[in-house]
């Protein structure tokens, strides 16, 4: 049994060895073919037993051409970091220090989670360096270890193939997907407008001054530098932006509700990434962001702090979260926001939207937190609920599902208006637009002077 196993482990790239390739089983059957047919012409078993030596004589003879594992140097190139759904190249290096040409095909350790197509059949010339690529596509976030690389190599008569088993540990961390927050980065404008969302502009004289520029059309008339226009013979105008110095916390439902599947990951996945967008957005605005991951008990706590270099900080603390199979702890997670945060911040809650504002106790607390607090909570949409509202009913069947959908989204909108009379505002986006979301309803406060 335990010669079974081993046997098995080295034909599914799980160990080392020799194993016969297909052509050489081919030839044995042509041989075994052959003798069966001259088996009907009688010869001594002396010629069949010369014959059958003959024969594995020259099909091992290309078992002793295959290169020893000290004969072959191997190594693997890899990120080690990798965003969730980014493709990434690795390079896998091999150095040929054998006078003999080999074909090799390979198979990284690469986790279940990545999807990947490894190479075939890859030529490695005599006394030379080849760098075999192959990309792979990260679809869950965590850390992972990268260890075990199988080779397996062939001569040119293709008889045998040697399997070699090489310990290289790499660490790879998949990080949530940042493409949103990079496209905020090289423009915010830019990136808020190409999502069909515009930013209202500040009253006039609102916010900190920034710079004097020349004026554009388009531009508050009443913004107009006259002392600098007269200066430089030349309209010029004040521009102003937010005020800088602002505090917002951020806290992550990572409860069971946040677990739901989407086209594309789950609620938490877009949370997380609309959340790292968001942070984004307020440390490039030079204010301070705290981080909050909590489910039943909290999960990660990120002190406030300024600077684009406290992003990395906070991604690093909070990319590998995960759902818990446990129903969230909302007072805990906004005490603990409290304690850490003293001074007046806006709150931004990532979670399930319904399970949060159905709850009639959760609004005691939150009248609470208004009084020196912004709050705002941000969910995804039931996108079910929405194509439920949006079918055209042929059918009595279709009709009465048409119109509890109905029912059950004016119900909604009703808890959600009863929150907002209070002062707590509750959005819902869709999936992949619930960070531009975010960062507009931030910029909009900001803008607005409510902060």
């Amino acid at each position: 049994m335990k010669r079974f196993k081993s046997l098995w482990d080295r034909l599914l790239f799980r160990d080392k060895g020799i194993i016969p390739t297909y052509k050489l089983l081919s030839y044995y059957a042509l041989f075994i073919l052959a003798m069966f047919i001259l088996s009907f012409w009688q010869f001594s078993w002396l010629f069949l037993g010369i014959a059958t030596l003959l024969m594995v004589s020259l099909l091992s003879i290309d078992a002793f051409l295959l290169p020893r594992k000290k004969d072959i140097h191997v190594d693997r190139t890899i990120a080690d970091e990798m965003e969730r759904y980014d493709k990434q190249m690795v390079i896998i290096r091999i150095k040929n220090h054998t006078n003999d040409r080999f074909t090799v095909r390979l198979k990284d350790g690469i986790p279940a989670s990545f999807q990947t197509i490894f190479p075939f059949n890859q030529q490695v010339p005599s006394g030379r360096t080849v760098d075999i690529p192959y990309e792979v596509f990260p679809q869950i976030r965590g850390k992972y270890l990268i260890d075990k690389l199988y080779l397996r190599f062939k001569t040119k008569m293709g008889l045998w193939e040697k399997q070699m088993t090489y310990h290289l540990p790499h660490e790879v961390k998949v990080i949530p997907n940042l493409s949103e927050t990079k496209r905020y980065l090289e423009s915010a404008q830019k990136y808020l407008l190409h999502e069909g969302i515009k930013i209202r502009k500040m009253r006039s004289g609102v916010g900190e001054f920034s710079k004097v520029r020349n004026y554009v059309v388009g531009d508050d008339p009443r913004k107009i530098n006259w002392r600098q226009s007269a200066k430089l013979q030349d309209v010029m105008t004040n521009e102003y932006e937010p005020e800088h110095g602002k505090n917002i916390t951020i806290l992550i439902d990572c409860g069971r509700m946040m677990g739901v599947e989407l086209e594309e990951g789950n609620r938490l996945e877009k949370s997380v990434e609309a959340a790292i967008t968001l942070a984004a957005a307020a440390l490039k605005n030079g204010d301070q962001v705290a981080v909050i991951a909590f489910s039943k008990e909290m999960k990660a706590v990120v002190p406030g702090d300024k600077g684009l270099e406290h992003l990395d900080t906070i991604l690093q603390t909070i990319y590998d979260i995960e759902v818990d199979a446990q129903e969230s702890n909302y007072p805990l997670a906004l005490q603990h926001a409290q304690s850490i945060q003293r001074k007046r911040s806006m709150i931004v809650l990532f979670s399930d939207v319904q399970t949060f504002a159905n709850e009639d106790y959760q609004l005691f607390h939150m009248k609470k937190i208004r009084k020196k607090h912004l709050f705002v909570m941000l969910g995804i949409e039931d996108r079910l609920l929405q194509a439920q509202i949006r079918t055209k009913p042929d059918s009595t069947l279709s009709a009465i599902e048409k119109s509890i959908a109905q029912k059950q989204y004016i119900n909604q909108k009703q808890v959600i208006n009863k929150w907002k009379k209070h002062g707590l505002p509750m959005l819902e986006a869709p999936a992949e637009r619930l960070a531009v979301t975010s960062v507009s309803h931030y910029i909009e406060t900001l803008n607005r002077g409510m902060l």
